[in-house]
C-alpha cells in the first residue's frame, strides 16, 4: 500500500474565482472593518435565512462565540454548566473563562453525544445552563434536553460547531436552544480560517451579545458609549466575504457527503471498525467527521493515538477521539486554584465517572469530512489500508466488539 493518499484527497478549504473577486472587492473598498462595511451584515442575513433563525452575530472564532452566548445568558462566576465529557476543549474552557464550572456528563457509546439519562443527576443548586454538542454533525437529543432544561429553569446553548446545515426534529440544528454557536475554523464545513457565530431567536440575547462582542458599545454607537465591560470579538469584512462563498457551496457539498458516507462506513466496518450509528430523529447529518470504534487488540495493541498517527503517515486525515475534557491538564487542581478563589468550591473532577468518554479516548478514531468529497475508489483504498494494519483477525472478518457495549 503506497502512502500517496494526500495527493488523492480533495483539497480543503475550497475556493473559486468568485471568492477571489469578493476578496478583491473588499480589499479595494478599503472597508475591511465590520464597523464601516456591509459584507458582514450580508453574511449574517444570509446565514440567518439559511438556518431560519432571527439573529446571527459573526465573531472572531467559535470559542469566542461560546463565551459570548454564555455571557449573554448571564452565566458568571460560581455558576455550573453541564457539558459532554467528549468534546473539543473549547466547550468546557469557555465556561471556565467566565469563572463558572463545567460539569462533564458521560456520552452515549453509539453517538458520543451527551447521555440525556445522566443529565438530571448532574444538576445542582449552582447549575445554570446545559451545552449539548452535536458531535460530528449528528443531533443531540434536543427535545429531551430542552424538556429537562425547562423543568429546572436552565438555559440551553447548542454547540453546533460540527453541524452546519444539519437538521433534526423539523429544524436546523442551532435553532432549538436559547442560543447556539457555529465555528468557521479552517477544518470546519464552512470556514474563513478562523471565525464563528452566535445565533438565537431571542431578541434580548441578540441585543446583549452585540455590546459584549464590540467593546461594550451598543449597535450604532459613534459616541464611545461603553455600557458594559466587554472585549472585541468582531469578524472582519474579508473573512465574511469568504463565508458568503462557503455558504453558497454548502448544500452541494452536503449532498456529496451524504452520498459517500454510507459507502465509507460500510468499508470501515469490513476493515474491522465500528462506525457510530445515526439516530432515527436525524433528518440531515452534518458529517463533519466519520467516527468509529475499534478494538486495539485487533490492531496489534495500537490505541487511537498510535493508529491514527500511522494513518496520517500514509496521508489519511485520521485523528484520535477527543480526550474527556476533565482528564486534560486544564482541569488539574493546581490549574484551577485561582478560579476556585473566585468561583467557590471546585468540583471533584478526578472522581467523575465517564467510562464511555474514557474508553473513546483510546478506542475511537475520526476521519475528516474531506474524504467524503472524494470517490468510492479512494474510500475503498483507505479502508483497505486500515485493514492492512489489523492483526487480531482477518481483514474480511466481522467487525470486532468495542470495548464499550453498544
Amino acid at each position: 500500500m503506497h502512502a500517496d493518499f494526500a495527493s488523492r484527497i480533495p483539497a480543503w478549504p475550497r475556493f473559486e474565482e468568485a471568492d477571489e473577486a469578493a476578496l478583491i472587492d473588499v480589499l479595494r473598498s478599503r472597508r475591511w472593518w465590520r464597523g464601516n462595511g456591509d459584507v458582514g451584515d450580508r453574511f449574517e442575513t444570509a446565514f440567518a435565512d439559511f438556518l431560519d433563525i432571527r439573529h446571527v452575530r459573526a465573531v472572531s472564532h467559535g470559542t469566542a462565540a461560546l463565551e459570548l452566548a454564555l455571557a449573554a445568558l448571564g452565566i458568571g462566576a460560581g455558576d455550573e454548566v453541564i457539558v459532554p465529557a467528549t468534546t473539543f476543549i473549547a466547550t468546557a474552557s469557555a465556561v471556565l473563562r467566565l469563572g463558572a464550572w463545567p460539569i462533564p456528563v458521560d456520552v452515549e457509546p453509539d453517538t458520543l453525544n451527551m447521555d440525556v439519562a445522566l443529565i438530571e443527576a448532574a444538576i445542582g443548586p449552582r447549575t445554570r445552563a446545559i451545552v449539548p454538542v452535536h458531535m460530528a454533525g449528528q443531533a443531540a437529543e434536543m427535545l429531551e434536553i430542552m424538556a429537562i432544561a425547562r423543568r429546572h429553569g436552565l438555559s440551553v446553548v447548542e454547540d453546533a460547531a460540527h453541524a452546519h446545515g444539519a437538521r433534526a426534529f423539523g429544524q436546523a440544528l442551532g435553532t432549538i436552544g436559547d442560543a447556539a454557536i457555529f465555528s468557521f475554523q479552517s477544518g470546519k464545513l464552512m470556514t474563513c480560517g478562523e471565525g464563528g457565530a452566535l445565533v438565537t431567536n431571542r431578541a434580548d440575547v441578540a441585543a446583549v451579545s452585540f455590546a459584549l462582542h464590540s467593546c461594550g458599545r451598543p449597535k450604532g454607537d459613534t459616541d464611545y458609549r461603553h455600557v458594559m465591560p466587554a472585549t472585541n470579538m468582531r469578524l472582519t469584512e474579508l473573512q465574511t466575504a469568504l463565508l458568503l462563498g462557503q455558504l453558497r457551496r454548502l448544500p452541494d457539498e452536503m449532498a456529496r457527503r451524504d452520498l459517500m458516507a454510507p459507502f465509507f462506513e460500510t468499508r470501515l466496518a469490513e476493515a474491522g471498525l465500528r462506525p457510530l450509528a445515526t439516530r432515527p430523529y436525524v433528518e440531515r447529518h452534518g458529517r463533519y467527521m466519520v467516527l468509529a470504534w475499534f478494538d486495539p487488540a485487533d490492531f496489534g495493541g495500537r490505541d487511537a493515538g498510535v493508529l491514527s498517527a500511522e494513518l496520517r503517515a500514509m496521508g489519511i486525515p485520521a485523528f484520535r477521539c477527543f480526550p474527556p475534557v476533565h482528564r486534560t491538564g486544564m482541569f488539574a487542581p493546581n490549574a484551577l486554584e485561582k478560579l476556585a478563589s473566585v468561583a467557590g468550591s471546585r468540583p471533584d473532577y478526578a472522581s467523575l465517572p465517564t467510562p464511555v468518554a474514557d474508553a473513546a479516548a483510546g478506542s475511537v478514531i475520526w476521519f475528516s469530512h474531506t474524504l467524503l468529497l472524494g470517490d468510492e475508489t479512494l474510500l475503498a483504498d483507505i479502508a483497505a489500508a486500515i485493514a492492512s494494519l489489523r492483526t487480531g483477525a482477518p481483514a474480511n472478518a466481522a467487525p470486532a466488539r468495542s470495548a464499550v457495549p453498544a
